[in-house]
């Protein structure tokens, strides 16, 4: 057994995760289901699978690699995790180097990961390299909103083996699909009714499936742990697994690579989503005002928007340089105002129909 607790794929041909028997992930071809099946039968229910070659005709399909990044896009500056709070600060080319590096390292240490890198505020071009929407497999209702109101869930992952993910539940409740450019990954996922086992309420705290100990020390913690059947799949080159709402997932990369991933708002998801984007928009509306500038998706001051609580008000004034009372004001001014324009396209579109 691996780092990580992966399973041995030479010890058994029935799937296992720490000892835990565990279910394989359905892989699926564009020719076996069409995107409208697709949706309904794994999109409304939320039923993970891996479509094998729905990126097969994307540029970034025979393009992104850790090299084609460096030679490139060699200068772009980015900040990776390295398991400090400063961040590892370096360019592409630097970022490349290193993560080739890791290829042969010590299985124990901390391997240096450009995770959720919002690629787009310095390679807006980038996005002419895929399709957001999969060719229907994975439709975006996110995409019927003002651009300035989409929230900023697109993100490259660039890193060496044994770059990590840890446990956790995407932002805002939002499904994700995630396709692996260069290198694979391993995916353990569980059923959302599993979360209890998974999932501390008290302290807000995902199992740490890379614990010293392996399932004894896990179970310390949480003593129903084997109790959840974990869903394992490895997710090649070229292949994309779609991860749906709510379902708590975890992911390791088994060699050094490239993937995308592109968190996305399902047709059957949108009520329970609605809240959350209208105040991200009311938010970034606001700093916007204040700043004079559209917030850059990479920007410490999104953390506000997207996700509310992650920084406080107080603090996010301060980056403006503008005091809390200012910026409350800022947010209710575009909330009226959004609320006025919708009026007006409401009023707009009554009349035309009369």
């Amino acid at each position: 057994m691996g780092s990580g607790g992966e399973s041995d794929p030479g010890a058994s041909d029935a799937p296992s995760f720490l000892g835990i028997p565990a279910v394989a992930l359905k892989k699926l071809s564009v020719r076996d289901i069409a995107p409208g099946d697709f949706e309904r039968a794994h999109v409304d229910r939320a039923v993970p699978a891996v479509l094998t070659d729905v990126a097969a005709s994307w540029p970034c399909a025979s393009k992104w690699s850790l090299e084609w990044f460096a030679e490139t896009h060699g200068d772009v500056r980015v900040a990776a995790d390295d398991g400090t709070k400063e961040k590892m600060k370096c360019t592409l080319r630097e970022f490349a180097e290193i993560s080739r590096s890791c290829e042969s390292s010590d299985p124990g240490r901390s391997v240096p990961y450009l995770r959720t890198w919002n690629f787009l505020d310095d390679l807006p071009e980038l996005s002419r390299d895929f399709d957001s929407g999969g060719g229907g497999y994975f439709r975006n209702c996110f995409d019927a909103l003002r651009p300035e109101w989409r929230p900023p869930f697109t993100w490259a992952f660039l890193g060496g083996a044994g770059a990590r993910t840890k446990l956790h539940v995407d932002v805002w409740h939002t499904d994700a699909w995630l396709t692996v450019l260069e290198g694979s990954k391993r995916f353990i996922l569980f059923h959302p009714g599993q979360t209890k086992h998974v999932f501390d309420e008290k302290t807000h705290t995902f199992a740490d499936l890379d614990a010293d100990g392996g399932l004894a020390s896990i179970e310390t913690r949480f003593p129903d742990f084997a109790k959840a059947t974990p869903v394992v799949a490895v997710v090649e080159a070229g292949e994309t697994i779609y991860i749906p709402r709510g379902w708590p997932h975890y992911a390791v990369a088994l060699s050094a690579g490239v993937s995308l991933t592109v968190n996305f708002l399902s047709r059957t998801n949108r009520r329970r989503v609605l809240e959350k984007t209208v105040a991200f928009a009311n938010r970034r509306d606001a700093c916007e005002a204040v700043l004079g500038r559209a917030p850059r998706a990479a920007d410490n001051l999104l953390k506000f928007c997207v996700h509310g609580g992650s920084l406080r008000l107080g603090d996010a004034a301060k980056i403006m340089g503008v005091d809390a009372g200012t910026l409350r004001e800022k947010m209710s001014e575009a909330r009226r105002e959004r609320l006025r324009a919708e009026a007006e396209a409401a009023e707009a579109a009554e009349e035309e129909e009369a």
